[in-house]
């Protein structure tokens, strides 16, 4: 039997909500290696220019 999970939605709001708050620490916890990386997610997030749109 295909058994398939629920897709879950996350709203926009709350990730930006988490990358602003990112510390250089937590950032390198999950995955990123560089502050310069951390700092264009932030610029990005603030000037409204990430695309959060995966598609697979």
């Amino acid at each position: 039997m295909d058994v398939k999970k629920a897709q879950e939605f996350i709203t926009e709001k709350s990730v930006y909500d988490f990358i602003l708050n990112l510390t250089p620490e937590e950032a390198r916890e999950i995955g990123i290696k560089h502050r310069s990386a951390l700092a264009y997610l932030k610029k990005k997030v603030k000037e409204g220019n990430l695309n959060l749109r995966l598609e697979m």
